[in-house]
């Protein structure tokens, strides 16, 4: 049995997405929620999350990966009316599972489902073959994890918008110590530029202090 989080800040969505799931045996309706807070207040973990890109209380994307980050096993799929192609180059960047549009088939959403459980991938048409080519060399969220404590540390801060003189001053270390930790972090997370590992942070819920 696949147990399934449903989450949708539209009610008559939500509904229709809580009926489908219902009916098909081999899954299991575990909770719903309307927004990140709801979301995040879910004890039991589920084996797949349908979430909606837009939510009133922050991004669905982010939502996702925070998600990944509490529960490991857990696979996500966005679910949405936007075919955007940097919205699923993002999604998968992230570490999610999935990329879907609302208006897929039935069958299509409980089929992703089921696929994703298993453990792989599923784009929805909404996905470009441009974006598919992409997605096969997105960097994961789980890059985060081949991070040491001093190279979260002046991650948090480049997502903050210190400069690397700036960084250096807070963390008491020289500037090029903290260029070459850059360099080595960037290399880490499998992205090309500092300003890609910001986004990447960003996007694994990593989120500037205010």
């Amino acid at each position: 049995m696949i147990g399934v989080l449903l989450v949708d800040d539209h009610p008559i969505v939500l509904s229709g997405l809580a009926a489908l799931v219902q009916s098909d045996d081999g899954l299991q309706l575990l909770a719903t929620a309307r927004s990140v807070a709801d979301a995040s207040a879910v004890t039991t973990t589920p084996d797949v999350a349908l979430v909606d890109l837009d939510l009133p209380d922050g991004d669905g994307i982010a939502l996702g990966a925070s998600l990944k980050l509490r529960w490991p096993t857990v696979r996500v799929v966005v679910l949405t009316m936007h075919a955007d192609d940097h919205a699923v180059v993002r999604s998968l960047s992230a570490g999610l599972d999935g990329y879907l549009l609302k208006d897929s088939d039935p069958e299509e959403i409980l089929a992703a489902i089921h696929t994703v459980a298993r453990g792989t991938m599923v784009l929805g048409r909404g996905a470009t073959a441009a974006v598919v080519a992409a997605a096969a060399i997105a960097p994961r969220t789980d890059g985060l994890a081949r991070l040491d404590t001093r190279e979260l540390e002046i991650l948090e801060l480049l997502v903050q918008g210190l400069t690397t003189a700036q960084a250096a001053a807070r963390l008491f270390l020289a500037p090029k110590t903290i260029r070459n930790r850059v360099s080595d972090l960037v290399g880490k997370l499998g992205v090309t530029s500092r300003e890609d590992a910001i986004e990447l942070a960003k996007a694994s819920g990593i989120k500037p202090r205010r």
